[in-house]
C-alpha cells in the first residue's frame, strides 16, 4: 500500500479522538490505521504535542 500523505492527518483526528488505535490489541470490532500508515501517523502525532 503506498502512503498517501493527504491521508495521515485524518488518521491522526482518529487516533487522537479515541477512535482508532495505531497498534491492534485483538479486540473484536477495534479499528486500527492500516500497517502502511502507523510510523507515518505516530510521527504526525508526536510533531504536534511538541508544537
Amino acid at each position: 500500500m503506498m502512503v498517501r500523505p493527504y491521508m495521515i492527518a485524518p488518521y491522526a483526528i482518529l487516533v487522537k479522538s479515541g477512535g482508532w488505535l495505531i497498534e491492534p490489541t485483538g479486540a473484536d470490532g477495534e479499528k486500527v490505521v492500516p500497517e502502511a500508515y502507523r510510523v507515518p501517523v505516530a510521527e504526525y502525532l508526536a510533531a504536534q504535542e511538541v508544537a
